[in-house]
């Protein structure tokens, strides 16, 4: 027990000393769309709601935000947290993982105190490793780390199954890797390579001929694929089918399926490159698509290095199973990339692969350095080295500004990051600098709708609504994105009200709110509209709506309150009012209203 406890100190301080400086971090990229603008996360009653927006295979993640959003709302500390414990759960597992390995193999029998250590050194690495930073200090990116979790659990207790001689307990561990399978395809799709790391683990770990215990496994792993498969097909993985899509690693790239498959040669050689040298990381790479074996040569490259490590897998894997076990698990958990998708590269991706790499390279040093003290030097450092590594790099998150900073480093001739650092500008009030970033984001790429929803909305910042009206109109055309669509018609909207075009700003809140019932912000705006066209029962109906959908909000409460003074509903304005000020107290209007409000209860006379 003292054993275990001191090593889970260890780990705890460890991931401490690198990720505890990112509990007070914001929330940054995608965090806007999967949880400060989602209604989904904001009502219990809507939860279910989301097994009709988003794919099924992000539910269980979709749901940790809900609960985080239950206990913390919006502020981020309880999100980073949450992300901290999974990548502790996670490197829990790979410490249960890789001992289990290790007693399977019996490759390195325990000589000395310094291999009887080497599953929890392995743990350590990956808890520390700078790859790790983007599944665990990007919120949204919890989505990688959990379904690693699930991952790493199917496998454990698989093996754990095949390990164990009494039929009740090998029944509940294999009925605890299928639950784990099944939670894992409601993450992410990372899932549907565990069958086959499964039955690469029979051939690799139990080389010796047991026909009917193969038989059970492929049996479980066929039944297991046939369930990941038909939840993966209903999620709509058919995106082979498709002729070309606009990548959204490169600009201008058209991607077909085979060109994205041949990027992903290259990627692969990046994201070795990353785990052995974790240097020059980017939150988003500006990454040409392949167009053939030579172009760029290090498709080919990428392709023979594959290649070599196939071949090392059958030629280790009686010898040194370990070290086979570990390549395969790289290159089978790599293999989902090769899913076309318009992202060809994003670094959280590493988090699973992560641990074979981890795997194969430790014990491979384990059997090639034959000094025990030259061994123990090489882990400290390497130990030493990636602890500080990933502290900094977790430094880099610390604002939206500084990761944007970061990535254009290294993605200058890219529109997204420029984009992206505009709106930060934005939200501190730097409207020039964003007006710099928005316009070389269009510049770069025209047809980058957000770019153009974003530059509306400066536009209308300044009260340049013809400009805005032009801009937030360009987004729509261009849109393919459904968040960027429906709000773009409802900053359109608000506008043409602003010009006091009220039909054709009512026709956009409409529209807005057709393609997303639950989107808070266009009842806001339809309800000031009916407002001012004195159709107080039917603002009081939207503003009923968007407090419903986002019960945190202050204006809107202070407007309803509004109306229902116009009814004559002066408890019902009190009370709004009240509400008004407890989510804001510097809300000067509500207190202007209370204050008036109060006065009036007291001398119904002056009414």
């Amino acid at each position: 027990m003292a054993y275990y406890f001191l090593r889970c100190s260890v780990l705890l301080i460890l991931g401490l000393l690198v990720y505890g400086q990112t509990f007070h971090f914001g929330f940054v990229f995608d965090d806007q769309y999967f949880i400060v603008n989602n209604p989904f996360i904001r009502n219990f009653n809507h939860v279910p709601m989301m097994w009709h927006v988003f794919p099924i295979t992000r539910l269980v993640g979709m749901y940790s935000f809900a609960l985080n959003y239950y206990f913390n709302q919006l502020h981020p500390q309880g999100y980073h947290i949450f992300n901290f414990i999974v990548h502790l759960t996670a490197t829990g597992l790979v410490w249960a993982l890789a001992s289990l390995l290790f007693k399977i193999t019996k490759v390195l029998p325990a000589k000395d105190r310094l291999t009887q250590e080497l599953p929890f050194i392995i743990a350590v690495l990956f808890l520390i490793h700078p790859g790790q930073t983007q599944a665990v200090t990007y919120i949204t990116q919890r989505f990688e780390s959990m379904a690693t979790v699930f991952y790493l659990s199917t496998v454990y207790f698989y093996l754990r199954a095949r390990l164990s001689t009494g039929m009740t307990r090998r029944i509940i561990l294999f009925g605890l890797a299928a639950s784990s399978a099944i939670l894992g395809v409601m993450t992410k799709e990372v899932i549907v390579t565990v069958p086959v790391m499964i039955l690469a683990s029979e051939w690799i770990l139990f080389p010796q001929k047991n026909n009917k215990v193969l038989y059970a496994a492929i049996v479980f792993c066929a039944v297991l694929l046939v369930a990941v498969l038909s939840k993966m097909l209903h999620a709509g993985i058919n995106i082979f089918l498709q002729t070309g899509f606009p990548s959204e690693s490169h600009d201008s790239d058209i991607l077909t399926p085979a060109h994205y498959v041949l990027t992903q040669m290259r990627v692969f050689l990046t994201f070795l490159r990353l785990l052995v040298l974790p240097i020059h990381q980017n939150l988003d790479y500006d990454y040409p698509a392949s167009s053939g074996f030579f172009h760029p040569p290090l498709t080919l490259a990428g392709l023979l290095v594959i290649s070599g490590i196939i071949h090392l897998i059958v030629k280790l894997r009686r010898r040194y199973p370990l070290t086979a076990f570990g390549l395969a698990w790289i290159l089978i958990t790599f293999s989902i990339n090769l899913a076309p998708r318009s992202n060809v590269i994003f670094e959280h991706k590493l988090y699973l692969i992560s641990f074979g790499f981890l795997l194969a390279v430790v014990s491979a040093l384990a059997i090639l350095i034959k000094s025990r003290k030259a061994f123990r030097w090489i882990l400290l450092c390497m130990i030493a080295i990636l602890a500080v590594m990933g502290f900094q790099r977790n430094k880099i998150w610390s604002s939206e500004l500084n990761i944007w900073d970061d990535t254009l480093r290294t993605s200058p001739h890219k529109a997204r990051p420029y984009n992206n650092r505009g709106l930060a500008y934005f939200h501190q009030g730097n409207f020039i600098r964003a007006m710099e970033d928005y316009n070389k984001a269009i510049e770069i790429n025209p047809g980058y709708s957000g770019a153009y929803n974003n530059r509306g909305l400066l536009y209308f910042q300044d009260g340049d609504f013809n400009r805005a009206i032009s801009d937030l109109s360009q987004a729509i055309v261009k849109s393919t994105e459904y968040a960027a669509t429906y709000s773009s018609y409802s900053n359109r909207g608000l506008a043409y009200y602003r010009q006091g075009n009220l039909p054709q700003a009512l026709a956009d809140y409409n529209k807005a709110l057709d393609i997303n019932p639950l989107f808070a912000q266009a009842y806001s705006n339809r309800g000031l509209l009916y407002y001012n066209q004195d159709s107080y029962a039917r603002a009081i109906l939207d503003y009923s709506k968007a407090i419903e959908l986002n019960p945190d909000v202050s204006i809107e409460y202070n407007n309803r309150g509004t109306c229902y003074v116009h009814l004559g509903k002066y408890s019902e304005a009190l009370a709004d009012y009240n509400k008004a000020i407890e989510n804001d107290s510097n809300n000067v209007e509500a207190n202007k209203n209370r204050a008036l409000m109060i006065y009036l209860l007291m001398h119904p006379a002056n009414n």
